[in-house]
């Protein structure tokens, strides 16, 4: 009865770890529509580096992290479409450099965020940007052909950002 009660404070002092250690990087498990890929730095400070490249797309981006329950808030240091600049005014090649977020500031529990992850062990779903439901699937390319002879074709399927 001893070992069963030490065993049973022992299992309720290990699952109650309130957050989770995001640090290390993560990355896209298939690439969504058959180009777009997310990574994501997380760092020990609450900072995060964020690229997203894909078809003639690149972004890269930094800032701080909340994580909150099982959700994780990315904010991004630049608001929405600004843009760093070393020159004096706007070049074409800082315009498409892709360092600037196209994502709306939204406020959840007083938390203000531009993305927002749900986590689940070591992955990381995303929640819709427009809707803010979470995101089950996506469509992905696959080598599986539709036909004995005939190529490939397009599913849909889970995606998320699992630590590598």
């Amino acid at each position: 009865m001893k070992n069963f009660s030490l065993i049973l404070a022992l299992l309720l002092f290990l699952s109650c770890n309130p957050q989770k250690k995001l640090q290390g990087t993560y990355k896209s498990n298939k690439a969504e529509f058959g180009f777009f890929v997310t990574k994501i730095d997380f760092k020990n400070n609450n900072e995060f580096n964020y690229v997203f490249s894909g078809d003639l797309q690149h972004q890269e981006l930094s800032g701080l992290y909340t994580v909150s329950g099982h959700n994780l808030y990315l904010k991004f240091n630049k608001n929405k479409e600004e843009v760093e600049s070393v020159h004096d005014s706007l070049i074409i090649a800082d315009m498409l450099s892709g360092n600037y977020n196209n994502y709306d500031l939204k406020n959840e529990n007083g938390i203000n965020y531009h993305l927002k992850y749900k986590i689940k062990g070591n992955k990381l779903f995303v929640y819709d940007i427009k809707s803010g439901q979470l995101k089950r699937k996506s469509k992905v390319y696959t080598n599986q052909r539709k036909y004995v002879f005939w190529g490939t074709r397009w599913k849909y399927q889970t995606v998320y950002l699992k630590k590598i």
